[in-house]
């Protein structure tokens, strides 16, 4: 077979639907050794479907965009296309020249090292599959340009892999004319850092994304310093865009929609103060296209304690209690500690001043238990200057919050080499503080404490048969029954083994 110009792609763990529940993929980060393949398909990351050329019919949406940036600059669909890691021999051929992989978590740098650490039980699937990918046996036969870009791409500078460039930052202005130049013969270095893509030019997509995700703007303005988006300048799409990235996903079989943005309330404003109207009419907007759900990737906590009235209002529009029983959104409590939080993300509780941050977070969960919305939180651990007594307000805080559902994910910090402290070196197991295993056990504590219910409510948007659903049930079991011992020796400030 001839193959395509340009085959985009990514590992398994990355090319699911994982059953309709998006939360499911966080199951790439267990051991191979813990969960086998066989195991790991069938539960959380089942392939997303395909055509019978070997399309992907879904697809992560940065290489959605990526796929229409590069139609939308001169190449064809007999040229490019968006391919299943398990069918590459429908698209990699003599033809191909270039792989481009996308990738938020390539070697498990981010969520996946303090499973590592804790657990030592070996490589996660995350890393395990994508190191396969670049070992496939097209790749090595054919020998296309392997370009790895994405979110993740980062965690590869400097490691020895085969892997002709990695792709720094937004792709859609360049990426399509250094393919050009490369399919030209261009010689370019191994690192390649893309320009900021203005909003109005982030293009429509093609295809159905994973999740639903429909994104409505990128970047942030507080400026926290472990974080990468917060490098990036605020903009915004138009809301014809947003709406036509929504009709292409419901057209191609979606049903449930997640609008997407580093700060959904920031949509439309300059950051600092939301623009309600703009916002309000965007969710009536998508509302009146009539998916199934919509939920919103990332809410900023501030902005949400500065204008609860808003989120009252969307859980109107979308029907929450009603016709959606709960939305969901990713939210950065980071820390409990006021000093770290003025060291490391002075503008984080903006407009309010960095020592009303532990009120902040209350009150937003209090809202949130009030209007059925699930927060996944995220906590980073080990950050630059932190003390047992940093740590203590943050287990307080957490302690405060413990009745109203959600998640709790504690992260050691890992320098993002696009971040500020890029350059720090990270937080690992053999500096952790007792005060640090206390906090972990209690957010795992935490996490059982509500999986139960977030199964029941998660299980009603998910396609996964009855076997599947009562699979899942009994790992919630299993997992309250092994997990207790290693909470109860991370309460009593112990490593877990």
């Amino acid at each position: 077979m001839s193959g395509k110009r340009i085959v985009l792609t990514s590992d398994p763990t990355m090319m699911s639907n994982y059953h309709g529940g998006v939360l499911l993929g966080f199951a790439s980060i267990l051991p191979v050794s813990v969960m086998p393949n066989w195991a790991f398909r069938w539960l959380f990351c089942p392939n997303a479907p395909v055509s019978p050329e070997g399309h992907a019919l879904i697809a992560p949406c940065g290489m959605r965009k990526v796929e229409a940036s590069l139609l939308e600059s001169g190449f064809s669909h007999n040229e490019v296309v968006v391919a299943h890691p398990n069918f590459l021999e429908k698209s990699i051929g003599s033809d191909t020249e270039i792989v481009g992989i996308t990738h938020d978590d390539p070697l498990g740098k981010i969520a996946v090292r303090e499973i590592e650490e804790m657990i030592d039980r070996g490589a996660p699937h995350n890393r395990t599959k994508f190191l396969e990918l670049l070992d496939h046996s097209l790749i090595k036969k054919f020998k296309p340009k392997v370009i790895v870009g994405g979110n993740g791409a980062w965690e590869l500078i400097g490691e020895d892999l085969p892997i002709d460039h990695i792709y720094i930052g937004e792709a859609e202005t360049d990426f399509p004319g250094i393919c050009k130049q490369i399919l030209a013969g261009k010689i370019f270095p191994k690192v390649i850092r893309g320009s900021v893509v203005p909003g109005d030019d982030i293009p429509v997509n093609r295809g159905a994304t994973i999740g639903g995700i429909v994104e409505i703007g990128r970047g942030c303005w507080r400026g926290c310093t472990f974080c990468s988006p917060t490098l990036r300048s605020l903009r915004h799409r138009p809301l014809e865009n947003i709406l036509e990235d929504t009709r292409v996903n419901l057209q191609k079989g979606q049903i449930d929609i997640l609008l997407h943005s580093e700060d959904v309330f920031a949509y439309g404003s300059n950051g600092s103060n939301p623009n309600k109207e703009k916002l309000i009419e965007l969710v009536k907007e998508v509302k009146k296209l009539k998916p199934r759900t919509i939920d919103v990737s990332h809410l900023s906590l501030a902005s949400v304690y500065q204008n609860q009235d808003i989120l009252r209002d969307i859980s109107d529009i979308v029907g929450v209690g009603s016709s959606q029983r709960y939305m969901s959104a990713w939210i950065g409590v980071e820390t409990g500690s006021c000093r770290i939080l003025q060291m490391h993300m002075p503008r984080k509780s903006l407009p309010k001043d960095p020592r009303n941050w532990p009120e902040i977070v209350k009150d937003c969960y209090r809202l949130f238990g009030e209007q059925s919305w699930l927060p996944v939180a995220s906590l980073v651990l080990g950050l630059p200057g932190e003390t047992a007594e940093d740590v203590i307000k943050t287990i307080e805080l957490v302690e405060s919050v413990k009745e109203y559902p959600g998640l709790m994910l504690p992260l050691f910090f890992t320098p993002i080499a696009e971040s500020k402290l890029g350059k720090i070196k990270g937080f690992g197991r053999d500096i952790a503080l007792a005060e640090h295993w206390q906090l972990v056990g209690l957010c795992l504590e935490y996490n059982l404490k509500h999986l139960k219910k977030l199964h029941e409510l998660y299980s009603e948007r998910m396609s996964a048969g009855f076997t599947v659903h009562a699979a899942l049930r009994s790992i919630t079991l299993l997992a309250d029954l092994l997990l207790n011992k290693y909470i109860n020796r991370m309460k009593k400030g112990q490593p877990p083994n």
